[in-house]
This record gives C-alpha cells, sequence and structure tokens, in this order.
C-alpha cells in the first residue's frame, strides 16, 4: 500500500493533479483474473467521508499470459469511467469522484465489497454478514432482494432511450454496500446500440473473467459484432439467467445450455422463478424473455411479494407516502424481524436504521412508535459508528416542536444519555430541554425533571448551580403534586453534584417547602431526600436547620409521614451525637466562663460529671427549671444584699421618666413587662417551686445603655416613686407620648375588616375594671399594709373602673406560676402587649383571674363589654372607636393624677 500510494504521488505531482483521496486497505473479493480494477478502502480529503476507490493503473504487466497488455486494456477503464460517471440509478453503483492521468485512473465511488467476497463470508459467516445471519438466516430473502435489485438496473440500461448493452453481467460486476444493499457495476464494455465506436464491438473478448463463457449462443457463433442488431434486453437477459443461477448455487459449475434445462439443472433457484428462468434461456434471442418483461411478470406472479425483505424495502422506500396503519404495521414488521434475528446486522444498522430517522424527522411520522424502535435498533451500532448514525439524527429532533417526538425523545433518553458528550449535550440538548420546563402539558413537565438527572453529569457549573436550579424552584410550586414530588426527589439525587456554597443555600429551604407540601408522597420525599444528603451537611447545619425544619413532621396527620419523620430523627440525633463527641467541653478558659455565661446554673452539687443536671422527665425538667432560676440569682448576690428589699419601680421593670443622678450613667434600656412577670420575684410559699425561699433582694445598680427610660434596681439613696400603680402607668405614658397613643403598633386594636380571622377569643373575654391599688411594697414581710413614701397608711382611692383591651387579660403560660404567690393583684398595664391565646387555653394553664379575686379583696366586679360577634363591619369600627376613647380618657385622668399630687 506504501508503495502504491508513493508511486501515485510521484505520478501527480508530475502531472501537476492535486489527489483528493487517501488510499486505504485493499478490500478482498476480485482477483486479476476477473477485473481489470483494484479495489481500496480510501477517504475524502475536503470532508472525511469513506468511500471505494477502483484504480487502474496501466503500468503494470498483464494480468494472464496471452493477454492484451495493460495499455491496450485501458481503454475498457476510461469507459467504465465516463458511463459510471453519467449514469445515475439507485441500484447502480454510485459515482463520488475520479482523477484520470495517462497510466492512472481512479474512480471514487460509494463504499461497496464485491459480491463474491460477500457470498463468501456469508457462507462462512463472515463479520459483514452480522451475528444473526451467520448460519444463512434470511440468505434465500436477501438474494431474492438482489435479483429484483440487479434486474431493475438492467431493464433501465437495457431500455430506451438510453439502449445500453451491458455485456459484462457475472458475478463481479455486481457490488454490495454496508447495508447490503445491491449495486450494479462493471462498466468495462458497456456500449450503446447506436454507438458505431463503442469498445464492446472490438474489445468485448479481451475483458478478464469468463464473459465469453456466459454469452448467448449468438455471440458465440457471431462474435461480439452481432449484438449491434440486437436488443441489448434481449441479449444481456440471457447473461442474467447464468448469474440468477450463480447466485442460488454458488459453488455448482454453470450447467449444460446444450439442451432445455430441466428443474434438476436450476439447483435451488426457487420453484416459482424456475418458469421464468427458464425462459430467459431461451437460445433464440427473438422468443427470449427480456430483462424488462422479466422483472414486470416476477412482480405479477408475487415473487417479489412474497419476500418479506422486499416488501419491508418497499415499505422504507415509501414510508413518507403511507397511511398512520400502514406505518404502523410496518414498525411491527420490523420490530418482530429484529427480534427473530432474521434481518441482517448490517442491513439493520445502515438501512432500516438511517431511513426511519430520517422519516422521524418529518412531522408526519408516528414519533411515539418510531423512536424506540430505532433506540432498540441503535443498540446494534458499532461504538465507533453510534455518534454519526444515530446521535446526531437523534439530538436533531429536539428542535422539533412536537410534543410526541419529545416525549419519546425524554422516554429514552436512558438509551443514549452516556453515549452525548459534554458539549453535545451543554449546545445541543440543554437549550431545546429547557423548553418542556415551561410546557402547558403536566407530562412533559414530569418527564422533563426526571430526564436531568441522566444528563446531570454533563452539565457545566454554571448551568448545573444556576440556571437548573431558579428552574427547579419554579418546579417545586408546579400544580401537579407528581411534578413537585420528582422535583424534590430530583434535588436529593442533584446534591452530590452541587457546589458547596449551594449545598448551604438550598437545600434546607428546598426540602422544608416539601415537607409543608399538601402531597403526602411529596412531605415524605422531603424527608427522605434530606436522609439521602445527610453527608452535605455539618453538625450545626443538621442541629440549626434541618432538625428544626423537619421536627414538625414528627406530629404529621399521615401515618406514612410520620413513620418516616421519626426514622429520620433518629438518623440526624445519632448523627449529630457523633459529631459532638470530639467537641471541647468549652472553648473559654475557666476564669472567662462566669464573666461570659453569667452564673454556673446546675442544680446538682456534684459538678464533675457534665450529666449530673440533666433532666429524664418532664416533671425533672420543671423542678430544675425553677430551682436553675432561683439558684442562679442567689449566685449573682452577696450575702449581706440577700437580706435588702427592692424599689417597686424595680420589682415591675417600669421605666423610670428620667435617668437617676446617683448611678452616675444612663439607664438601662429594658422592654416592658406585666404585672405578671414583675409578681415572680415575690415570696412564695408554693412547694411546687423549688428551690430557698427568697427573702428581700437589696437593690443594685445595672450598667446599661440606650434610651432615657430604664430599669432600676435602686441606688445608695432611695429616691421617691410613684404612689400608685396608676402613677407609674402615667409616667410611664408621660415619658412617650407617641408611644402611648400607639401602643399596639397601631391605632386600632383589630383589623375590623379581616373577617376571615378568628377573633372569638376576645370578644368572648370578660373585660374586667381598672382598678388602682394602694402604694406598697412588692415583697411582702408582714401581715401589715405597707405605707407610702410619707408614711401613711391611707389607701388611694381606685380610679373609676373602665373596659379595657381583651389583650390586657389574655392568659400566658406564665401566670399558672404565679396564682399561688400571695400578692396584692396588680391589674395589667393597658401599654404591655402580650401575645393573644385562644380561650381553649385556659383548661392547661388555670384560672388566673378567679384566684386573683380571692386573693385581692379590692378587686371589683369586671363590666361585660359589648361583643363583636354580631356586629357589621360598621358597628365594629364604632365600637373600637369608643374603646379608643376611653382608653385615651383613662390616660388622660391618670396623667391629671400625677400633676395634682405634684
Amino acid at each position: 500500500m506504501n508503495y502504491l500510494k508513493s508511486i501515485t504521488t510521484s505520478v501527480l505531482q508530475s502531472a501537476g493533479v492535486t489527489f483528493p483521496f487517501s488510499i486505504g486497505e485493499r478490500i478482498p473479493g476480485l482477483d486479476s483474473g476477473s477485473s481489470i480494477w483494484e479495489i481500496r478502502e480510501g477517504v475524502k480529503r475536503d470532508d472525511g467521508t469513506p468511500l471505494t476507490l477502483f484504480i487502474y493503473d496501466s503500468t503494470l504487466p498483464p494480468y494472464q499470459p496471452g493477454n492484451k497488455d495493460r495499455k491496450t486494456l485501458f481503454q475498457l477503464a476510461k469507459n467504465a469511467l465516463k458511463k459510471t460517471r453519467t449514469i445515475r440509478h439507485p441500484d447502480v453503483i454510485k459515482y463520488i469522484d475520479s482523477v484520470e492521468t495517462e497510466t492512472h485512473i481512479y474512480i471514487a465511488t460509494e463504499r461497496v465489497r464485491p459480491l463474491t467476497g460477500v457470498l463468501r463470508e456469508w457462507e462462512t459467516g463472515g463479520s459483514l454478514a452480522g451475528p444473526g445471519t451467520a448460519k444463512g438466516k434470511g440468505k434465500e430473502e436477501w438474494i431474492g432482494w438482489g435479483v429484483k435489485s440487479i434486474s431493475t438496473a438492467l431493464a433501465f440500461l437495457n431500455s430506451p432511450p438510453l439502449s445500453q448493452h451491458h455485456a459484462y453481467l457475472i458475478p463481479a460486476a455486481v457490488f454490495v454496500t454496508p447495508s447490503l444493499e445491491w449495486r450494479l457495476g462493471g462498466f468495462d464494455l458497456l456500449t450503446g446500440r447506436d454507438d458505431q465506436a463503442g469498445v464492446l464491438w472490438g474489445l468485448g473478448g479481451v475483458a478478464p473473467g469468463d464473459v465469453r463463457e456466459r454469452s448467448g449462443p449468438e455471440v458465440k457463433k457471431g462474435g461480439w459484432g452481432v449484438l449491434r442488431d440486437t436488443d441489448p434486453a434481449l441479449s444481456d437477459t440471457y447473461l442474467l439467467a447464468l448469474l440468477i443461477f450463480t447466485l442460488y448455487n454458488p459453488l455448482a459449475p454453470l450447467p449444460s445450455l446444450n439442451s432445455p434445462p430441466t428443474p434438476s439443472s436450476a439447483g435451488s433457484i426457487p420453484k416459482s422463478l424456475y418458469p421464468l428462468w427458464k425462459r430467459l434461456l431461451n437460445p433464440n434471442p427473438r422468443t427470449r424473455l427480456s430483462t424488462s418483461s422479466f422483472v414486470e411478470e416476477a412482480t405479477s406472479s408475487g415473487f417479489w411479494a412474497s419476500n418479506p425483505l422486499v416488501s419491508l424495502v418497499g415499505g422504507l422506500d415509501n414510508f413518507e407516502l403511507a397511511s398512520e396503519g400502514d406505518k404502523l404495521g410496518l414498525l411491527r414488521i420490523i420490530k418482530d424481524a429484529s427480534n427473530s434475528g432474521t434481518l441482517p446486522a448490517p442491513f439493520t444498522t445502515h438501512k432500516i436504521l438511517p431511513s426511519l430517522l430520517h422519516s422521524l424527522s418529518l412531522p408526519t411520522a408516528p414519533s411515539s412508535a418510531m423512536l424506540p424502535l430505532v433506540l432498540e435498533l441503535g443498540k446494534l451500532v458499532p461504538p465507533s459508528d453510534y455518534p454519526k448514525v444515530v446521535l446526531e439524527p437523534v439530538v436533531k429532533l429536539y428542535t422539533s416542536p412536537d410534543r410526541g417526538t419529545r416525549m419519546a425523545l425524554l422516554d429514552g433518553l436512558n438509551e443514549y444519555a452516556d453515549k452525548m458528550d459534554n458539549k453535545m449535550v451543554q449546545e445541543k440538548v440543554w437549550p431545546n430541554l429547557i423548553t418542556g420546563f415551561a410546557d402547558t402539558v403536566p407530562v412533559i413537565r414530569e418527564a422533563t425533571v426526571k430526564a436531568v438527572f441522566p444528563l446531570a453529569g454533563k452539565l457545566s457549573d454554571r448551568i448545573l448551580n444556576n440556571d437548573l436550579l431558579r428552574l427547579l424552584a419554579k418546579m417545586q410550586m408546579d400544580t401537579e403534586p407528581s411534578i413537585r414530588t420528582n422535583t424534590c426527589i430530583l434535588l436529593g439525587r442533584l446534591a452530590p453534584s452541587l457546589g458547596p456554597n449551594t449545598k448551604k443555600k438550598v437545600l434546607v429551604p428546598a426540602f422544608a417547602r416539601s415537607l409543608k407540601d399538601p402531597f403526602v408522597h411529596a412531605r415524605v420525599a422531603g424527608l427522605m431526600a434530606l436522609m439521602a444528603t445527610v453527608e452535605c451537611f455539618d453538625r450545626e447545619d443538621l442541629a440549626g436547620k434541618v432538625v428544626p425544619n423537619m421536627a414538625f413532621t414528627l406530629v404529621d396527620k399521615e401515618k406514612l409521614v410520620r413513620d418516616q419523620a421519626f426514622k429520620a430523627m433518629s438518623m440526624f440525633m445519632g448523627r449529630i451525637t457523633e459529631m459532638v463527641k470530639n467537641m471541647p467541653d468549652t472553648v473559654l478558659a475557666e476564669e472567662k466562663a462566669a464573666s461570659s455565661y453569667g452564673p454556673v446554673t446546675t442544680t446538682s452539687s456534684t459538678t464533675t460529671n457534665n450529666q449530673a443536671g440533666l433532666a429524664n422527665s418532664a416533671a425533672g425538667a420543671a423542678g430544675a427549671l425553677a430551682g436553675w432560676a432561683i439558684s442562679s440569682l442567689s449566685k449573682q448576690l452577696s450575702t449581706p444584699e440577700l437580706h435588702t428589699s427592692m424599689s417597686a419601680a424595680s420589682a415591675l421593670n417600669v421605666p423610670s421618666g428620667s435617668p437617676n443622678p446617683s448611678n452616675g450613667g444612663s439607664p438601662l434600656a429594658s422592654p416592658r413587662i406585666s404585672s405578671d412577670s414583675a409578681s415572680m420575684f415575690t415570696s412564695t410559699t408554693s412547694p411546687s417551686v423549688p428551690g430557698p425561699s427568697s427573702g428581700r433582694f437589696k437593690s443594685t445598680t445595672i450598667p446599661k445603655s440606650g434610651s432615657a427610660s430604664g430599669l432600676k434596681l435602686g441606688g445608695k439613696k432611695p429616691t421617691a416613686g410613684p404612689s400608685s400603680l396608676a402613677d407609674v402607668v402615667a409616667s410611664e405614658w408621660d415619658d412617650d407620648d407617641n408611644d402611648a397613643g400607639n401602643a399596639w403598633g397601631n391605632d386600632d386594636l383589630i383589623d375590623v375588616n379581616a373577617d376571615e380571622d378568628d377573633w372569638s377569643a376576645f370578644e368572648s373575654a370578660p373585660v374586667p375594671e381598672i382598678v388602682v391599688p394602694p402604694p406598697q411594697s412588692y415583697y411582702i414581710t408582714s401581715s401589715k399594709p405597707s405605707s407610702n413614701l410619707n408614711g401613711s397608711s391611707k389607701q388611694t382611692p381606685p380610679l373609676k373602673p373602665s373596659p379595657v383591651s381583651a389583650f390586657a387579660q389574655t392568659k400566658s403560660p406564665l401566670n399558672q406560676s404565679v396564682t399561688s404567690m400571695k400578692s396584692p393583684q396588680i391589674p395589667a398595664s393597658p401599654a404591655i402587649k402580650s401575645p393573644a391565646l385562644s380561650t381553649t387555653a385556659t383548661d392547661d394553664w388555670g384560672d388566673v383571674e378567679q384566684s386573683s379575686q380571692s386573693t385581692s379583696p379590692q378587686k371589683q366586679a369586671a363590666a361585660a363589654a359589648p361583643s363583636l360577634a354580631g356586629m357589621s363591619k360598621e358597628e365594629k369600627e364604632k365600637e373600637m372607636a369608643r374603646r379608643r376613647a376611653e382608653r385615651q380618657a383613662r390616660i388622660n385622668a391618670m396623667k391629671e393624677q400625677k400633676k395634682g399630687k405634684a
């Protein structure tokens, strides 16, 4: 081969011709005694198209002793080039390009192999025949299809207007494509009937091969010149009959034609073809069956129709014009034949598959039935040919707007996803795939979501961590529950491929949204996704984000969700336990711990074991909590301070009107608390609160910063304070009139237009009257009434009772712990915000109001406020305006009282 290349290159360079081909290996099947051509594989340089090169070199020695030298046969090579270049027919070998010099001729055609080599491989189970045909399966059908192709091409050449004598119809003139389609070649002697200078007339006898033995009786008697006056269709039909015999009997010698043929002499020729074959061998050319008549009669007799391969090829050729039912029937035949192994593998991959892919691109194709078959047949394609034969046509289908085509592509994605490279996915598949996320048909949207994972490994980081997540965020809010569920599952499977920052920002919110989904299986998918991605979370995220966001599913209404939630919680807690084993007990030095964290808050006297202060039950936890509060306060005060008393303002935690100058600093800003909160610091006699009994607390000053209104625990000298709770409240409102006028955040206590809200807890609750108690100490030390700052024991007459907001008497969990404390009832200030709870919670937390009335003799009966339940919006607005006016009147009265005492 290298020698041939060098010779070719030198010859072309000397002639000034650029050789457009790359010469490859020699193709077996033809020997020097049957053809003037050497056949080699080749590649076209400009576009890489594979082809077959027919090479004639006139400088080589003669083929056989006694034959004409190769320069004489050069005329046959020129004639073959001329005829091959000008004749076009589906069953004639396809011309691509050629190069001609003084000594060489190169004809480039489509990829073909000599028929003789294919038949030899078929008998031995060669690679071209494929594994399904190694034992001769379908050979007779394939030969029948070949007879039809060759006879059709020959009839085309013999009939007007061409009227060409082939005169060289021997097995060496027939070729086979990679798809096992038959092609007619061997145009060395092809001559027109009216061509007086044709090569056939003078050089017919010098062509290699046994063409003279196969010629008709008239040629054997009168030479090739007698064919000038003979119809080409009558002379070539004799050669066709002997070719048919060789095809069906490849190892048998030609029959003796001195007598009429018999069925025994026909060998393996089909019985239905025998009558026609016998007529082709008629010694008299005028009564001999012509080639065109042979094709017509074979068709009318049903010989071609009974051949399933011929019917299949005809159906593929006319697939676009067939009806919907015929198309589906043909696809069913192809599928059954492929599964049974009756179709040769090369025919399947190079003939059926390209035909189906071409038809699949048309809008009238039944894509939902075709594409699965295409992908199934694609498995037979060699890996080296798969990208070009299958992938390129299939990927082009993503541009089709047809939903059936897109659905079939997505359903079969697993068949070809691993065979696509990253560039193909990112540039050709992904831009068209994303249109499915916004499709109006839910099935397409769901299939698009499912199709992401097989392609995820081939997407770029930008697409994976940005574009895709934006689309999935929208899909998680889809109206279809199955799409939301599959989106959550997809996120769980994509988690290991996401970037570290993306994991921390996206996973927990995405899965938390699924946990709140009304669809049961979406919530289960959210829990399972959290469990599957547990490796993506560190201990802070597990404890601070994952567990809090999934804990509510432990009480889900569906048992399926609850069971999964308990499994997930057990898994998370076990993982957190393992993660914290190696954590230090503290990250601060011992001397810094007290100043940073405050007092030691353990209830156990033994501190060496860090598990000693833990509670194992709910009751133990409640007792430990109460003991913790009292013991921590005790450890903050020195022994002399334990027996001092606190000022009223300090005990109530009510901000004073101005900073205490004796403190030498600004007062501490503190949130306002209710009177119930203040009563927690009083002495108690209830055994349910463990810990030592509290004595009088000495007032201390706490460093603070913030606004001028702050919490004071006293100073070096006692300062004058309000003589009553009313004074305290009035001074509170006097500090900031804006705050007093807008203590609830707006002027309305409720939104009267919010009819859908449940306001029953506020409308049904009794409205107590404001009672101002006499000035007294906030800690009970004796049974005597506490005196005011002037030493008088007179009680300040209470203000006129007026209704208060329902928020003022809302019962909170803190109220229950103070019902047993013996202290005067202190009405709650209207300016203190308290969370509104449903009235049904009173059974759980006890009736604080009744307990307070039994211990406060000065409590007056509460006047019932009109209910808002049956009112219209206008009546509600009037009632709320009246309540605001009463509240402002109370505030003004307390201000006037303060001014009068001043």
